[in-house]
C-alpha cells in the first residue's frame, strides 16, 4: 500500500512538472521569435504561457515599478535616451510589459529610429489586442484574461476609463476583478477581468 501511494505521488509530481515544462517551452519558443524580430505571433499564447512560468512569477515587480516611475520622470523631462534605457531595463525583467514597449517605441521615434519604434508599437498592440479578444468583459464568465494586475490598469488607461470601484468576484471556477469605471464619454460601465492566472501565481509565489 505504501509503495502504491509513493508511486502515485511520484506520478503526480512528474505530471505537474511536465505541465509546467510545457508552459516554459511554448513561452520560450514564441518569445524568442518576438525578440528575434518577428511580430506576427500568437500574443494570447505568448501571454498565457509566459504568465505561468517561474520567471514570470518571480519577475521583481517592485523593481519594475521603481524603474517605471523613473522612466516617466525622464519622459516628462524630455530625456529620450534615458527613457529608452529605462524601458529596455523593464523589458529585460518582463518582456511582456506593454508600458515599456509603448515608452520604448515613443523614445525610439524621438531618437529617429522609426523601424525600432514601429516594432515595439506592434508588440504593444499585439499584446493589447490579445487581451481585448480574450473575452467581452461583460460578465465574469466572459472576462478579459489578464496575467497580472498591471495589464488591467493599462487597458483602462488606453480606453480612457477612470476607476470608481474594484471588487473580486467569482463565477464557478473563474475569479474576476470587477472594475466599475467611468468611460471616456462620462458613462458608468462594468468591466470584468479574468484573474485566474494572477491568483495561480499568487499561490505559487507563497509556496
Amino acid at each position: 500500500m505504501k509503495r502504491l501511494a509513493l508511486t502515485f505521488i511520484v506520478a503526480l509530481f512528474m505530471a505537474t512538472a511536465s505541465y509546467a515544462d510545457e508552459y516554459e517551452k511554448t513561452c520560450s519558443e514564441i518569445l524568442n521569435k518576438v525578440k528575434g524580430g518577428s511580430t506576427a505571433v500568437d500574443y494570447a499564447a505568448l501571454r498565457e504561457n509566459c504568465g505561468r512560468t517561474s520567471w514570470y512569477v518571480q519577475r521583481k515587480q517592485t523593481k519594475i515599478d521603481k524603474i517605471r516611475r523613473d522612466m516617466y520622470a525622464a519622459a516628462n523631462a524630455g530625456k529620450h535616451a534615458e527613457v529608452k534605457k529605462l524601458a529596455q531595463s523593464i523589458l529585460d525583467l518582463n518582456y511582456l510589459n506593454m508600458t515599456a514597449h509603448r515608452m520604448l517605441s515613443w523614445s525610439l521615434d524621438a531618437l529617429g529610429d522609426s523601424v525600432g519604434s514601429k516594432r515595439h508599437l506592434d508588440i504593444e498592440l499585439g499584446l493589447l489586442r490579445s487581451i481585448g479578444q480574450s473575452g467581452s468583459g461583460k460578465n465574469c464568465r466572459e472576462g478579459k484574461i489578464v496575467i497580472d494586475v498591471e495589464e488591467e490598469y493599462f487597458v483602462m488607461q488606453i480606453m480612457g476609463w477612470k476607476l470608481k470601484r474594484q471588487q473580486t468576484v467569482s463565477d464557478g471556477d473563474i475569479t474576476c476583478d470587477l472594475m466599475e469605471v467611468i468611460d471616456s464619454d462620462g458613462n458608468e460601465r462594468k468591466e470584468y477581468f479574468n484573474v485566474n492566472i494572477v491568483f495561480e501565481n499568487y499561490r505559487r509565489s507563497y509556496k
